[in-house]
């Protein structure tokens, strides 16, 4: 079955990604996973490619949306997934800074834990506090990384499951012309996720760092495959994963 090679790439996709890990010593593994390295550089790719798969299917879209009576020629949600990625390509690469050779401004840099352009480090969005301590609670669930992971786990796990067993969200999603993603990328997504806390667990402290960067990299790359799905299911409309019956 097609699908079923799909997802045995995919898998095998993310091991490779963390088997440098594994397989290459410390100065490699820095090389390839560090700021601006092989993982984040592609990561950055992953996303504008993503980002340039969605703006595609919100032009070609003939189905629109129906928010509570508010109706919408075009797919607004293929738009707005086009702007997030491009968003989050440009804050994988400091847009561009180091590229550019671009200086912070100073009112952005006293404001930025890494002193870089890009929002992700804001002291409000930053995993640590200022003095290198690790936030929790309610703190914690407003960093960069928590609120990526709610949307990762809610559009692309959560709501294709609530889509499948629930008549009442079916329905609303349907009504909305949500994209809904398919179920087995949903697991892919889940499972990148505890690769990465098995990495871990089996590798030493000081590769923390790297591990994050490529679970990053691996959710891009997973992220053009929900995109390359939406793309392959395109035929005149988007015709999504089919809703449970209401």
């Amino acid at each position: 079955h097609k699908e079923h090679r799909y997802i045995a790439i995919s898998i095998l996709c993310l091991l490779v990604a963390y088997s440098i890990l594994y397989l290459f010593n410390n100065e490699t593994i820095t090389l390839l996973a560090q700021e601006d390295g092989f993982y984040e550089t592609a990561t950055a790719i992953w996303f504008l490619v993503t980002a340039i798969i969605f703006f595609y299917l919100f032009f070609k879209d003939t189905t629109g949306n129906n928010f509570f009576r508010l109706k919408f020629k075009k797919n607004v949600f293929f738009l707005l997934l086009g702007m997030l990625f491009v968003f989050g390509a440009g804050e994988e690469i400091n847009w561009g800074q180091r590229i550019l050779d671009l200086q912070t401004p100073e009112s952005l840099k006293e404001r930025n834990l890494q002193g870089q352009i890009n929002i992700h480090n804001l002291k409000i969005f930053h995993g640590s506090y200022e003095h290198g301590e690790r936030k929790t609670g309610f703190a914690k669930l407003l960093t960069a990384g928590r609120l990526f992971s709610i949307f990762w786990l809610v559009w692309c796990f959560i709501l294709p499951i609530l889509n499948k067993v629930n008549s009442k969200i079916a329905k609303w999603l349907r009504n909305m012309n949500m994209p809904i993603v398919a179920i087995w990328i949903g697991v892919l997504f889940v499972l990148n996720h505890l690769i990465s806390k098995l990495a871990e667990l089996t590798t030493s402290h000081n590769l923390l760092h790297y591990i994050v960067e490529i679970k990053e990299h691996n959710f891009g790359l997973l992220f053009f495959i929900v995109g390359l799905w939406f793309l392959a299911n395109y035929r005149g409309k988007i015709n999504f994963d089919k809703p449970h019956k209401a």
